[in-house]
């Protein structure tokens, strides 16, 4: 799996492609806890290129949210595949994440609640 790295107004995004497995798991891992542990506290997760996701990187989503949620950040997911967004529901983690169409979205998303404009967020 590929992952790129980039802030986008102040946000980090990682746009992950390929496949997230127990092969890949482990590095993005390693990752995504540097970024936080970096000071990264607002994610955008773009998964427009993500093909499958296994349990080993629903748990690592999973970690990073709670561990974002302990120093004030959130992760924000967009752009999620349908069969990826189905293992999401399965686990019941839809519920858990913002998960939005677009990344232009999630971006707004942020803004939005940095302006005290929307109050929907999670």
């Amino acid at each position: 799996m590929e992952c790129q790295v980039w802030d986008e107004h102040g946000l980090t995004v990682l746009a992950l492609r390929g496949k997230l497995d127990s092969f890949s798991a482990k590095d993005f891992e390693d990752q995504l806890l540097r970024l936080i542990e970096g000071g990264a506290r607002k994610l955008i997760i773009d998964c427009a290129q993500l093909e499958y996701v296994s349990s080993a990187g629903l748990r690592i989503f999973y970690l990073a949210a709670n561990r974002l949620q302990s120093v004030g950040g959130k992760i924000v997911f967009c752009a999620v595949q349908d069969d990826i967004k189905r293992v999401f529901d399965i686990v019941d983690l839809s519920s858990e994440f913002l998960i939005l169409p677009a990344r232009a979205q999630a971006v707004q998303q942020f803004q939005d609640n940095n302006t005290g404009q929307n109050s929907s967020m999670p």
